[in-house]
């Protein structure tokens, strides 16, 4: 075998290696810059949302308080349904749902309603 041409063999190998050990060093960089890119945009799609529903939120509370300004049927509304007031002389009855849920809370509320009661 002619030396020169193992030595150009040789050189090629060693370019090839060298190569490979540059692609490897730049994984070894840009991987983890990668994973904190994604997280970072994951981030700020979750924040994007929270500001929708933050400026949705502002938007009712400020058409609520304008109505509370303007609107004397919606302060009175809002004064007996979250503040349970009444006008004087007058009588309110509340009625709770049933405790259970499903269809078997509604069939025993509904037997025991058609049932006489008996002591």
């Amino acid at each position: 075998m002619n030396w020169r041409a193992l030595w150009t063999w040789l050189q090629s190998l060693g370019f090839l290696v060298f190569l490979a050990i540059v692609a490897g060093g730049a994984v070894l960089v840009f991987v983890p810059l990668w994973h904190q890119r994604h997280s970072m945009q994951r981030d700020i799609q979750r924040l994007d949302a929270d500001l929708a529903r933050q400026e949705a939120l502002e938007k009712q509370q400020k058409a609520e308080i304008e109505a509370m300004k303007t609107d004397p049927t919606f302060v009175e509304s809002t004064a007996r349904n979250k503040l349970n007031l009444a006008k004087p002389n007058e009588t309110i009855f509340r009625f709770e749902p049933p405790v259970g849920t499903g269809a078997a809370a509604s069939a025993t509320a509904t037997n025991s309603a058609s049932r006489p009661a008996t002591r």
